[in-house]
């Protein structure tokens, strides 16, 4: 399957199931995907090319909360000190990742 394909395939399931999302926030969840929980911020940040502040930004709506900051609940975040904020999947968002993984084929 090629990455075109692949990006088709995660936009159809995200968009029918979490239509908020903007398409930067479904391709920082995908890295997170590959990354692994555990991995930091930072982490995505450098894997889809953009600086911190504008990962954390896309990655704040994949999380949970309410009123205007509300996020869909697929991550959550951890303070680990220094500066370093790491993610870790939520069952929705282990569900959803499984969900995308089988339309990878």
């Amino acid at each position: 399957m090629s990455n075109k394909q692949i990006l088709e395939h995660a936009s159809a399931y995200f968009k029918s199931n979490f239509p908020k999302l903007e398409a930067e926030a479904i391709i920082c969840f995908l890295v997170f995907m590959d990354l692994g929980d555990g991995a930091s911020v930072g982490d995505v940040a450098r894997g889809v090319g953009m600086t911190e502040p504008g990962c954390y930004h896309f990655l704040t709506q994949l999380t949970g909360g309410s009123g205007v900051a509300a996020g869909v609940g697929l991550v959550s975040f951890e303070n680990a000190g220094g500066g370093k904020t790491l993610l870790h999947m939520t069952d929705l968002g282990q569900s959803a990742s499984d969900a995308v993984q089988q339309s990878f084929g």
